[in-house]
Parts: structure tokens; sequence; C-alpha cells
């Protein structure tokens, strides 16, 4: 009886040997099948995004189950779902998460970056006291700004950054360049191009503060003076003639693209009072060189006169 019973708590041990021995490989099998922490992200352990946007960043490996911590939770705020890291961005600036899963850790480095210019269009088109027109100009951060090169004045331009609209209106002939700076310091440009309808044909004075092109006076006669300049009439009889604009010195041998300083003269100022014409000097821009004739714009005004080789 007692050799039975015996052998009988000996076989119980025996078994509860065995058990613990089959339980300490399983788990020893299931901790071998775990994995350090991985992230689905073509960099492995970085991560960009802007301010007041959100990335997600799915998890595997460690038990599955995950905590995270954020080092500087001005710059970004993350938050964990099951698989799924969720990050928002709040300030420009680096910082890094802790991932911890069981006894796996790993750290990712988050940087909240400015967000890039974007401009709608490269150049635009318009006319004169025409319809503002629309280009959406973003990115860039809160200290974005705009540098304007408008040497004849030519536009009224107004941005909110808030919606990344940007209002542009012209007043007259002329190009000008809006370059867009981003707090990085990189830009974009946008060249504005305002043009009239119609063209200049003729010897003359012309208006190009409306759609489309007019003459400012009715040119009848034209008379270039070497060394004096070039006078342009409105009748045949330049001593009675009301409107006369004489023009100094006489151009010679212009280029595309040249600034020219003149300087205008009438026999009666009060004649041209509705136009841009002053009396005075004007820089004028050589917009095109004819067989005979030259095309140079002002601000508010173009005339076409005949020059010297």
């Amino acid at each position: 009886m007692t050799t039975t019973i015996f052998n009988t708590t000996r076989h119980l041990c025996l078994l509860f040997v065995a058990l613990a021995a089959m339980l300490t490989g399983c788990n020893n099998e299931a901790d071998n099948q775990l994995s350090d922490i991985q992230f689905n992200l073509e960099t492995t352990d970085s991560v960009a995004l802007n301010k007041q946007s959100t990335r997600i960043v799915l998890l595997n490996g460690g038990t599955g189950k995950y905590v995270a911590n954020i080092a500087n939770s001005r710059i970004a705020s993350i938050s964990v779902s099951k698989d799924t890291l969720r990050i928002n961005g709040l300030l420009e600036g680096d910082t890094y998460a802790t991932i911890l899963s069981g006894d796996f850790k790993r750290q990712l480095k988050i940087s909240v970056v400015v967000p890039p210019i974007s401009i709608s269009d490269t150049e635009i088109r318009l006319y004169p006291r025409d319809e503002s027109k629309f280009v959406s100009l973003a990115g860039g951060g809160d200290l974005a700004r705009l540098a304007i090169d408008d040497p004849d004045s030519i536009l009224t331009t107004k941005w909110n950054a808030k919606t990344g609209i940007l209002e542009i209106a012209a007043a007259y002939e002329g190009e000008a360049y809006i370059k867009a700076i981003a707090q990085d310091g990189k830009y974009k440009t946008l060249k504005v191009n305002v043009r009239c309808s119609g063209s200049a044909q003729q010897v003359g004075v012309y208006g190009t503060t409306s759609r489309s092109i007019y003459p400012q006076m009715n040119t009848v006669m034209a008379v270039s003076r070497p060394g004096v300049g070039v006078w342009l009439i409105n009748g045949a009889r330049p001593t009675a003639a009301k409107r006369v604009l004489k023009i100094k010195p006489n151009i010679v041998s212009p280029k595309v693209g040249q600034q020219i300083m003149i300087t205008l003269g009438m026999n009666y100022p009060d004649e041209f009072s509705g136009t841009m014409l002053r009396e005075g000097k004007h820089k004028l821009t050589v917009e095109e060189v004819r067989a005979q004739n030259v095309v140079l714009r002002g601000r508010g005004f173009k005339l076409v006169v005949p020059y010297e080789q």
C-alpha cells in the first residue's frame, strides 16, 4: 500500500515537472517571436509635418500594445489608439516621441517644419483699370511676406494669408514682380504683365490707363531736330497749335528694355490736364524698336517717336 502511494506521488511529480517544462518552453517560444517596434515610414526613425497638420504612423512589433510620450508638448502632441500613432504639429521645431511596448522602447524624431511657398501662377496678364485678378498664394509660415518690385507703381495688392488669396489690380501699363518670401528665406516670384488691348502704330502720344489703348491727341505732325529733340504737334503750324508735346533729347540707337530719361515740355500745359502727362523729367522704358520709330512706355502714357541711328 505504501509502495503504491509512493509510486503515484512520484508519477504526479514527474507530470508536474513535465507540464512546467512545457509551459516554460511555450513562453520562451512566444518571447522569441516578439520583435522590435517598427514604424511604417520611409525613414525609419523620423517624421516631418507642418504646423496645424496631422500625421499618422502605424506601429508594429513589441507586444502589440503601445504607450507613447512626447518630449516637448509645445511643438507637437501625440496619441496612441491600438497600433496607430497620431501626431499633431503645433509649433515649428524639433522634438521626439518615445514609444513603449512591454520591454521594447523606440524613439521617433518629430520635426514641425515651415510649409513651402506655393503660387498658382508664375506669370499673369492684366488690363489697366479692369477687374482684380485673384492668385492663390499660400505657405511660408507665420512670418511669410511679400516683396514687390514695381518701379512704375502700377499695382495695388492685397494678400489675405489666412485664405491664401492674393488680389492684384493694375492702374496702367507696365511690368512688376511679386516675390513671396517664406520665413526660412525661400521664395517664389510672380511676374505681372499689364497691357492694354490694341497697339500704338502711328507716331503720337497714347494713354494706357484703360482696358484699350487710346490716342491722347491727334498728332498731325512730328518734327525731329537733331540736338534739340522731337515735337509732336496737333496742327500743321507748330506756332499756332494748341497741343505741342516737346520731347528732348533725341532718342539715339535705342534697345528694348533700356531705361531712357527724357524731359517733356508743353506749349499749353492745361491742354494735357486730363492726362498723366506732366512737364518735367520722366524715366521711360524702351518697349519696341521699329524700322523708323521707337515705342517708349511711361507711367500712364506711351510715346511713339522717331529716333536717330
